[in-house]
């Protein structure tokens, strides 16, 4: 795509349905982002799964199935959800799966702060007033108001608060996905096929819809996409089961936690001691700078990987010498 266009799906992406927290957000990003894919040739089949909470308690899941998975060589997935403002007090890592209750507690500091501020406002300044003027006074009505307020940001942000920037954390892989896309010929987009899930900011379970959506999927190459606009550099990962070699790229050891068996994974940054690789002010208002030169870049190299995933085996040696970006 020329870098103009770019431009305009960084703002679409990124500013006007840059939220995807609540099932409303979800659904409006999904309608917009399959009218694209329609553009380019392929068909979009959005599924729901209802992961139940409680007794009569239910949670939505849409995951967006781009082309025809089943007769596809390959598959590529990213999570489009968006997740909690930590507000840069926790780190966030690529293809972290993990529930974490640092990270959870982390998310509801904000509303701790407020209850603990409406509690100490009806202890030592209503309360007293109320002992004096009696219920039916100005502190009285003051104090029943905070009170509700109180209860009222709980119930809403019961689950922390939505972040409104997420230009890297994860729709820079998004965007790589779509110009991706646009760089394929018609050979090329029957032999591969995409994937948008829910649920990659909190439980993966739209990782898990991905694994029973057909018994075929088993035996097909996946490509796992995480935060690709953190970075210039490309790092590539893939389980030591699967055994896939490609010239010029050093894939090291990492692995999901998923029933498939032959997937590659791929993120920006660098690696830390521990082997991991940060994502730079995820889930915070600092998410918000992403160069359209890096998804092109990044583009390329996606584009080249896929290239040599679905070549066949007598035409290999021709597409081993792409050398991809990192």
């Amino acid at each position: 795509m020329p870098m103009n266009s770019l431009k305009d799906l960084i703002f679409r992406y990124c500013v006007l349905f840059g939220k995807r927290f609540s099932y409303r957000e979800k659904i409006a990003f999904l309608r917009v982002i399959s009218k694209e894919l329609i553009q380019l040739g392929y068909y979009v089949d959005a599924k729901i799964a209802k992961l139940q909470l409680a007794k009569k308690k239910y949670e939505n899941y849409y995951n967006a199935y781009i082309g025809d998975l089943d007769s596809a060589d390959v598959i590529v997935c990213t999570y489009y959800d968006t997740g909690v403002n930590y507000f840069n007090l926790i780190k966030i890592f690529a293809f972290e799966q993990r529930f974490n209750k640092r990270r959870y507690f982390g998310g509801l500091i904000p509303v701790f702060m407020l209850l603990a501020i409406a509690i100490s406002l009806n202890l030592f300044i209503f309360l007293p007033n109320i002992k004096a003027s009696g219920i039916y006074s100005i502190s009285g009505a003051l104090a029943a108001i905070v009170t509700l307020s109180a209860f009222y940001i709980i119930l809403k942000f019961k689950n922390g608060i939505s972040n409104k920037k997420n230009f890297v954390c994860n729709t820079s892989s998004i965007l790589v996905m779509l110009n991706t896309i646009n760089k394929m010929n018609k050979y090329q987009k029957k032999r591969v096929a995409f994937v948008l899930y829910d649920g990659g900011c909190s439980n993966q379970y739209g990782l898990k819809m991905i694994e029973h959506y057909s018994d075929k999927l088993k035996k097909k190459k996946f490509i796992f996409l995480d935060s690709l606009g953190n970075s210039e550099s490309l790092l590539f990962f893939k389980p030591k089961s699967f055994e896939f070699a490609a010239e010029h790229i050093n894939f090291l050891d990492g692995k999901l936690e998923t029933t498939l068996k032959k997937y590659l994974m791929i993120t920006a940054g660098a690696l830390n001691e521990y082997n991991q690789v940060q994502i730079n002010n995820a889930h915070s208002r600092g998410d918000n700078i992403l160069a359209d030169s890096i998804i092109e870049k990044h583009s390329k190299s996606l584009h080249s990987l896929l290239t040599l995933l679905i070549t066949p085996e007598k035409s290999k040696n021709l597409t081993d010498k792409v050398i991809l970006d990192k």
